[in-house]
């Protein structure tokens, strides 16, 4: 069949996408799907190569996916830039460009860098599905003489085929990506459950980053008393390497890590100046990823390092982040394991304990960022050691922040350490889902069996919009929080944001609602624990929430000032009755 029969004729177009859909439909796997799909329209086209490139959404550059044909394991790991026509091109325009002297095309620069003399035509089609560019087709080398005019037709109507293919496998992978990433985080996250050394934790968690990343080689590397890093787990890594262990931060890219305290990573070692030159003899792919472990006191206290992936591809931003998450929660189990060794040289309870109250400070934020948005305050007083209560401020994307506020049935040891697994679910999910009863619902999936009988979680939860001026909450059986509009000079100045919902970890399935509201300016928030409201006296009073509420009426400069009022009034209320609840408070006042 002449393939330029498929311009005028719709019969032998219909035979041959039909013919193409058959094979898609006998095909289970998504990937294997686009392979053949590739294969059928090499063949088609009597091209010596095709290769598929995607378009970042973010940086607008190419990124090599996969090709079909010899020429195609030269461009593994390959990126276009953005701000080169072949970038811009592909996320401008819809329409196919080829050259049959590409050497002399200004065009086709990043192809012909990468063939040279082996690159005798070329074919470039976007790739387009709803009404967005999402990669590109380079149809190389054709081998019965030239590209013309109609190879572009054809390829504009095999490109819908090739597009809707990948949409499918995009949004498989999408979905597979997410339950890894969920799972790994999770897995890290109850992993301090399981591991009672440092050398059990840190191998546990480097195998989950391993199978996370595909990845051969992971190292991760801690500073010791000295200030010294070394490598402390790694897998794939030279036994004699790991011994000597000391890891130079001189002139390399962790010394960019440490010097600009942000992740990075590379498609090609081999040509990243950051790399120095024998470091591109010890690997063989040629991708890798660091990322920072950060410590309490925002220090870098280690580095997370993962490449020689298995499959044919290059780590990318995605891929970044996920590795940025896995290493925060490597420092906290880190620091949780460190300091229950210590607790067991010491062979005391009380030390234990006081320990345990440690961890629960520690975890719990003293500092909140980006001030000319928001004045924050918060305090957690437990009524023992180890309370249940616990407060928690995220920062999410595009202008958005979580605000959390909890209370863990029961008190002691056990609430301590369910608490700290439930702060890490949610944080989890806080990160990667922007809707609070969806974070609900699957903190709730995770925790319920893992919760001991009886116990359970109360949660309020809000999304903070900065740009649109929202807050959208939702509630797991937590008591109504406030907020407080001090423009109105009647007595609905409170607004009492509740919406109902089963604690976490009560029920197997419950579902959760959302409701939103508007703020302005100078409008406060003030999200507590039932110790608050729940306070007695010696003669068996309760607080209650209209003293909470007329406290709220007074003017105050800063949160940190209304939070100290708060709690002053409760334990001036108490006088010398014991405190048998936790009181908890977390209070923001919008700027």
């Amino acid at each position: 069949m002449d393939i330029y029969d498929l311009v005028n004729e719709p019969e032998k177009q219909l035979e041959v996408f039909s013919d193409i859909i058959k094979k898609m439909n006998n095909i289970g796997d998504y990937e294997e799907t686009l392979v053949n799909i590739l294969s059928e329209i090499k063949n088609i086209m009597l091209t010596d190569t095709i290769l598929l490139y995607l378009i970042d959404q973010e940086l607008y550059n190419l990124n090599y996916e996969m090709s079909i044909g010899p020429l195609g394991s030269k461009f593994f790991g390959s990126i276009i830039d953005g701000e080169k026509p072949l970038s811009v091109r592909a996320y401008t325009t819809s329409a196919s460009l080829y050259s049959n002297n590409p050497q002399d095309d200004s065009a086709f620069i990043p192809i012909k860098e990468i063939l040279v003399e082996d690159l005798k035509n070329i074919l470039f089609v976007p790739l387009k599905a709803r009404k967005k560019n999402i990669g590109a087709l380079f149809l190389i080398n054709k081998k019965d003489g030239k590209f013309v005019e109609n190879d572009t037709i054809i390829m504009s109507l095999l490109s819908n085929i090739v597009s809707l293919a990948l949409i499918n496998k995009m949004t498989y992978d999408k979905g597979q990506s997410r339950a890894y990433e969920v799972g790994a985080l999770y897995e890290m996250s109850v992993s301090i459950n399981k591991c009672e050394t440092i050398e059990d934790i840190l191998n546990n968690n480097i195998s989950i980053v391993c199978e996370a990343f595909e990845a051969h080689r992971v190292s991760i590397i801690l500073k010791d008393e000295k200030g010294m890093f070394r490598f402390k787990a790694g897998i794939g890594i030279d036994e004699e390497v790991l011994k000597y262990g000391v890891i130079t931060t001189e002139d390399n890219v962790l010394g960019e890590i440490l010097k600009t305290k942000k992740s990075v990573y590379s498609v090609s070692v081999s040509k990243d100046y950051r790399f120095k030159p024998n470091k591109t003899l010890r690997y063989t792919r040629d991708s890798f990823i660091a990322s920072p472990i950060i410590g309490k006191d925002d220090d870098i206290i280690g580095f997370l390092c993962a490449t020689e992936r298995s499959i044919n591809k290059a780590f990318n931003l995605s891929n970044l982040m996920l590795l940025e998450m896995l290493a925060q929660q490597i420092s906290e189990n880190y620091m949780h394991v460190f300091l229950s060794e210590e607790s067991k040289i010491k062979q005391s309870l009380t030390e234990e304990i006081n320990y345990t109250e440690q961890l629960q400070k520690s975890i719990l934020p003293s500092e909140f960022p980006n001030k000319k948005l928001f004045d924050v305050a918060a305090t957690s007083i437990p009524s023992k050691n180890i309370g249940g209560d616990f407060y928690d401020y995220m920062k999410l994307k595009e202008g958005k922040y979580a605000l959390i506020i909890a209370d863990v049935s029961g008190k002691g040891l056990n609430a301590g350490f369910f608490m700290v697994m439930t702060r890490s679910v949610l944080r989890v999910y806080a990160s990667q889902i922007d809707n609070p009863a969806k974070i609900l619902e699957q903190t709730n999936k995770h925790i319920f069996y893992d919760s001991k009988k009886g116990m359970f979680v109360t949660c309020f939860l809000a999304i903070i919009d900065t740009k649109n001026k929202t807050i959208t909450y939702s509630n797991a059986g937590h008591i109504p929080q406030y907020l407080v509009k001090k423009a109105l000079v009647n007595e609905d100045y409170i607004t009492e944001m509740y919406v109902g919902g089963k604690p976490l970890g009560f029920v197997e399935s419950p579902s959760y609602k959302n409701k939103k509201i508007s703020y302005s300016k100078s409008d406060t928030i003030v999200m507590f624990t039932d110790g608050v409201t729940e306070t007695f006296n010696e003669n068996n009073e309760e607080y209650g929430e209209n003293k909470l509420k007329d406290i709220l009426k007074n003017e105050y400069d800063s949160s940190s000032e209304l939070l100290k009022d708060i709690v002053d009034e409760t334990i001036y209320f108490r006088a010398d009755a014991p405190q048998f609840d936790d009181i908890t408070l977390l209070i923001a006042k919008f700027l």
